[in-house]
């Protein structure tokens, strides 16, 4: 994009529009301004005025954020200057906004897009980026769409992707090597998985192997895009086929004798399979930084393509898409897409792809870079990741409320003698009554 003034819709930008509206119902604000106001014609002339944006950050806050995202902003444009604030939760969210210390811009993903919403903390970008020339035939279009619809199907575009989460299939070589088994490959289906979580899961010389971790039922739902909530009916919807297979497929994972979660949860997911090292193999996201650190002491690990449902091949689950957008009550909107323009930039974008991180954007030279610029991923099948393409994001409703009530009855169903399709009903009604006790308060 070349070097000139951002101009934004009066109407959109909301600067002295949109008020806050108080302490009541979620600590939130709202308002819309008129959208039929003529724009100013851009102008080539860069605004220079030096501003500190405040800034809300979902991603850690570390080393390799700030020289991937902070450095170049300063570096292009030395004028801009960033108070950062963690906002990984919308706990942070609420106080953030009950202090006034409402952000001018944020990095959040697009499951996080409805919470948001309800807090007024976002706004439709699409006719500023059209007006400034920023060119979204670069982007990747499924991850356009998982931003656009994370709310409604009516496509506002409330901000753009810098980054994306996958999902992969991580394994302990130590473990296969102990006793024989072959390495896990890319292209394997859930069932074929679950026939070496069989073989890998012993008992040996006083310690449990466990020969597949799931990390929760919810994830191995995601492949199959299922939702929890009918969006017309308000009301649960977990009763269905496609629950009942997924509920039954997690249980024959951790009916293997021995594979259950161990009661000590230091020994299960991400924790134990890097620091315990008795779990063979681990579903997860975009977990390189975590590995890393444990290779250093010791774990030899690689990684494969995400299994998949032979009927959604190649599929893996929600790409938690990483997006930054403008809040609309900012009064510095110019420098707002200024920061924008770089965070997704080729050149940004080309780093980002390097460091093991996926890029949204469409050039392959870009995607080709993915994790060849990190030196301890060398060794590593990264290439079998990309192998994999994520499920069209759902547009989740009272997503909250209704995941720790589908984990919390999975974990049941896996001690009970019940079939699925009870456990499944009872689900609905424990999940249906949750709403409408959240639905009193409001």
């Amino acid at each position: 994009m070349s070097k000139k003034r951002f101009t934004y819709l009066l109407g959109l930008a909301v600067a002295g529009a949109v008020v806050l509206a108080g302490c009541g119902g979620n600590g939130g604000y709202s308002g819309k301004g008129s959208e039929k106001e003529t724009a100013p014609a851009p102008s080539n002339t860069v605004n220079t005025t030096p501003v500190t944006l405040k800034f809300a950050v979902h991603l850690p806050i570390n080393d390799e954020f700030m020289q991937l995202y902070i450095e170049p902003v300063k570096k292009k444009y030395p004028h801009i200057s960033f108070e950062l604030f963690d906002a990984s939760n919308f706990k942070e969210w609420d106080q953030l906004i009950a202090s006034n210390e409402v952000p001018d811009l944020y990095i959040s993903f697009n499951g996080n897009m409805p919470g948001l919403k309800d807090r007024g903390v976002i706004m439709d970008m699409k006719p500023l980026f059209e007006i400034n020339g920023f060119d979204l035939n670069r982007f990747q279009q499924n991850y356009l769409d998982d931003i656009q619809y994370a709310v409604t199907e009516k496509g506002e575009l409330y901000g753009l992707p810098i980054e994306t989460a996958f999902h992969a299939l991580y394994y302990n070589k130590d473990l296969f090597d102990k006793f024989g088994v072959a390495y896990p490959t890319d292209g394997m289906t859930m069932e074929q998985a679950l026939e070496i979580a069989k073989k890998m899961t012993r008992y040996e010389n006083g310690v449990q192997y466990r020969g597949w971790d799931i990390a929760s039922v919810v994830r191995l739902a995601q492949p199959l895009g299922l939702v929890y909530i009918d969006p017309k009916t308000e009301k649960a919807i977990t009763s269905s086929e496609s629950w009942r297979r997924v509920f039954e497929l997690g249980k024959q994972i951790y009916s293997i004798p021995g594979n259950e979660p161990s009661k000590d949860s230091k020994k299960n997911g991400l924790t134990g399979f890097t620091q315990d090292r008795t779990i063979a193999m681990l579903n997860e996201t975009s977990k390189f930084s975590q590995m890393k650190e444990a290779e250093k002491q010791g774990l030899r690990w690689d990684v494969v393509q995400h299994p998949f449902y032979a009927e959604k091949p190649n599929v893996y689950g929600n790409s938690t898409v990483y997006m930054v957008g403008a809040v609309p009550t900012t009064k510095h909107m110019d420098q707002v897409l200024q920061v924008i323009e770089v965070l997704t930039s080729d050149e940004v974008q080309m780093n980002v792809s390097r460091s093991g991180r996926i890029s949204p954007l469409k050039s392959e030279e870009i995607r080709k870079a993915f994790g060849q610029g990190d030196p301890a991923l060398a060794d590593k099948n990264v290439a079998g990741i990309l192998k994999g393409t994520p499920v069209k994001y759902p547009i989740y409703l009272y997503r909250e409320i209704a995941e720790p009530l589908i984990n919390k009855k999975f974990n049941e169903f896996v001690g009970r003698a019940d079939d699925a399709n009870t456990v499944l009903r009872e689900l609905d009604h424990e999940i249906n009554q949750a709403i409408e006790i959240e639905k009193q308060k409001k």
